[in-house]
């Protein structure tokens, strides 16, 4: 029988608990963490009324900001992920629910509670075409501007990109970056070179671990001394998915995922805690807004 521990080695192996307990909680007794304004915008396929983002009332969540979202591929509609496409449907689910999910008795994310701003900004987290990088760059930009999130998440990437499509993509990163944006990106595992956005080196670029410490996927000794800034758990990690039956959407069956996608999710729930913990000092600390980044 596998316990609720045994189930979320990854959150021991990063102290999650630990760091929980030093943050503030509310005053309405439910004993949940306090996140005050800090937001997290989670740049990917979009979201799913999952109960881990529960309870839902009307299409709405305590914690997953679904007005304040984008939905850059069915425009004009909620960043909800139809699921029906081809590429990865429900990743955006899959990684959210690592991030933030809180399900009592059931399920915990890394940093449970914490309110997410979901962008649907691909259709698969190998952002091969032009298209999908303009998407994230127009999320990145959209996060910057209009929610003025803390940190921004992207379990997505390319390994290779010409000069021209990593200038349009780099300059958003810029942008978020000198409005002391937190940018956090996967390393990837497609293929040894670590992929945009996170080989820039104004976002924190992520590999992965497994649960005794040791890399999970090796790239270029080289590359990976540039480009990896942080390890994360990506292997196993117990997450929720979300599945379509009949052309309806519905939660599935829990399960366990792998990738530095679900490395790069703890990274930003880290930033997150950071920012929440420190926020009454990093304004008198860092006066220009990149040095919070750096």
């Amino acid at each position: 029988m596998i316990t609720m521990t045994g189930k979320f080695w990854n959150i021991d192996l990063v102290r999650g608990r630990q760091a929980r307990d030093r943050l503030p909680r509310r005053t309405d007794g439910s004993g949940q963490i306090d996140w005050n304004e800090i937001e997290v915008a989670l740049i990917d396929t979009g979201y799913t009324e999952h109960p881990v983002f529960g309870p839902w009332q009307e299409g709405d969540s305590p914690f997953v900001r679904v007005d304040d979202g984008l939905n850059l591929i069915e425009r004009g509609r909620r960043p909800v992920d139809p699921l029906a496409y081809e590429g990865t449907p429900g990743h955006g689910t899959r990684v959210g629910s690592v991030l933030c999910g809180n399900l009592p008795g059931s399920f915990v994310g890394v940093a449970p509670g914490l309110p997410i701003v979901p962008y649907r900004a691909i259709n698969h987290v190998v952002i091969y075409s032009k298209q999908a990088r303009k998407h994230v760059a127009e999320a990145i930009r959209h996060a910057v501007h209009i929610n003025a999130c803390e940190v921004i998440s992207m379990s997505i990437g390319f390994p290779q990109m010409s000069l021209f499509g990593q200038r349009h993509l780099g300059e958003a990163v810029d942008h978020a970056y000198d409005h002391g944006m937190i940018l956090v990106g996967a390393g990837g595992q497609v293929v040894d070179r670590v992929t945009y956005p996170g080989k820039f080196s104004r976002t924190i670029g992520v590999g992965g671990v497994r649960d005794d410490g040791t890399v999970w996927f090796e790239y270029e000794e080289s590359m990976a001394q540039r480009s990896i800034d942080v390890w994360a758990p990506a292997d196993d990690l117990f997450r929720a998915n979300s599945v379509l039956t009949d052309g309806s959407v519905s939660a599935g069956d829990y399960g366990t995922g792998d990738g530095t996608s679900y490395a790069t999710v703890h990274v930003a729930a880290a930033a997150a805690m950071w920012l929440r913990q420190h926020q009454d000092r990093i304004d008198d600390l860092y006066r220009e807004p990149w040095q919070r980044v750096e």
